[in-house]
């Protein structure tokens, strides 16, 4: 048995503080392309299996060491005695983790292990996260400890060799995709992943448990983001090998949807078909259980600047973000941008200024969202560009400033490494692919156990105190 419903987008006026290289497929037939100097190139880069694959590693910003409002630590429920965690002296730490007090509180509840208990975390990022790495090697160490929820949000498709998820198997064809990369879409309305897939009857997505996968594999309820238009088709959905759900996707104006199916716990695959009396517009796919647990959502952009998030309607990504409801941003962005560094052809301060607006346009779908900036790795390479050791510095201290001057929390991925240069070492080592960009499966593997070893760190201290631990 399974119940669906449609949640239509509740017009979010309380929002009022909103402000204002990888391989890609060819740009968008639907809408023209716009011409940028640096739209990504095509077909730049091939880097190892699991390590991400455009030319864009995330770089580091830092804190304040004021937390955002609400981030205090609150009481909290009654839950076992939090083991205290210590890190060696000299680990990587969270740089002002009192930023992620709401986050914190999140997994005070998860650690109930009370029903419908889930933390959510939002990482968005480049090719840093494409082919879902990073994200996976904390959420497998998250998913022991906390608890598995699900596998998250997922795209319909695959855009290209450069994107794919660690929890979900997804097959696909017949979706015309406008990447916000190229601005494409002139309504800014390219969903939570920062993709839109347009489809006709000959378009079909099939979605399943990942098979290399232990986690992400049980699921009890799945959404399906999407747009309603004036000229939106029907929608074809299925679970397993039940019948076939009509979703119309007409409306007398542009608006966001979602459409929810509940399923016994346990394996599921979905089955979409593209419309049959016009064309349907699709976002992704959220998949998750009951918790009590964790979700770890990986939105990778490969190739993207970070000014490309501009693209996005300020009302539109703050619907989506407030619907997805996380409980902590993580932002991976730089590396594409560092051979702007190199070649001079933005000024630090702008280069700040578009970083902050990035920030602040992902936060504004929920006030006081905790976030968590991740610094872009040590790169010699973005590009065709030589990335030097004062590129590495002055990109981690513009993302160390905008983590301070936003509340967000930081974490120094340059200084994980071994500081500026260490880049060649890693290579020597296997845990930098020979691109000199991107961290090889090893490599990915290692930094995302020191940032999750950072993070349970930083808990685990906040929490002490409370839980009565020496």
């Amino acid at each position: 048995m399974r119940r669906s419903r449609d949640t239509p987008l509740l017009l979010a006026l309380w929002l009022g503080l909103c402000v204002s290289g990888c391989s890609h497929p060819p740009p968008p037939t639907e809408e023209p392309a716009v011409e940028v100097e640096d739209t990504p190139a095509v077909g730049a880069d091939v880097v190892q299996a699991g390590a991400p694959s455009t030319d864009d590693m995330p770089e580091k910003a830092g804190p304040s060491a004021e937390a955002e409002p609400g981030a205090e630590v609150e009481a909290g429920p009654e839950h076992e005695p939090m083991e205290v965690v210590v890190l060696d002296p000299g680990a990587p730490q969270i740089e002002h983790p009192e930023a992620l007090g709401r986050f914190f509180s999140a997994l005070d509840r998860v650690r109930t292990e009370e029903r419908g208990a889930i933390a959510r975390i939002l990482h968005m990022g480049d090719s840093s996260v494409g082919l879902d790495g990073l994200p996976q090697a904390i959420r497998t160490r998250m998913q022991e400890r906390f608890g598995d929820a699900g596998p998250g949000f997922v795209l319909i498709d695959r855009f290209s060799k450069n994107y794919t998820s660690n929890v979900a198997k997804i097959e696909a064809g017949g979706w015309k995709i406008c990447y916000i990369a190229y601005l494409c879409k002139k309504d800014g309305h390219y969903g939570l992943g920062g993709h839109t897939f347009r489809g006709v009857a000959d378009a079909w997505t099939k979605i399943g448990p990942h098979r290399s996968s232990a986690n992400g594999r049980t699921i009890s309820k799945l959404e399906l983001w999407y747009a309603a238009t004036p000229s939106g088709g029907d929608l074809k959905l299925r679970v397993d090998k039940g019948p076939y759900e009509l979703i119309n996707t007409r409306a007398d104006a542009l608006e966001d949807r979602w459409h929810q199916v509940e399923v016994e716990a346990g394996e599921h695959r979905l089955e979409l078909r593209g419309g049959s009396n016009g064309p349907v517009r699709v976002y992704g796919v959220a998949m998750e259980n009951d918790g009590p647990g964790i979700v770890w959502d990986t939105v990778s952009m490969t190739g993207a600047y970070v000014r490309r998030l501009h693209g996005y309607d300020d009302e539109h990504i703050a619907g989506q973000v407030a619907h997805r409801d996380p409980d902590l941003l993580v932002v991976s962005y730089g590396g594409n941008d560092l051979r702007r560094f190199v070649s001079g052809s933005v000024k630090p301060d702008d280069f700040k200024e578009e970083y902050r607006t990035t920030v602040r346009k992902l936060r504004q779908g929920k006030e006081g969202l905790a976030c968590l900036i991740v610094g872009v790795t040590d790169h010699a390479r973005s590009g065709t560009y030589n990335v030097r050791s004062e590129h590495m510095e002055l990109m981690t201290a513009i993302e160390r400033e905008v983590a301070n001057e936003e509340k967000c929390a930081f974490f120094d991925s340059v200084a994980a490494m071994g500081g500026p240069g260490s880049v060649h070492t890693w290579v020597k080592q296997g845990k930098v692919s020979p691109d000199e960009k991107h961290l090889s499966r090893r490599g990915v593997d290692i930094m995302g156990g020191m940032i999750y070893d950072a993070l349970l760190a930083a808990y685990s201290a906040s929490r002490a105190p409370r839980d009565g631990a020496a």
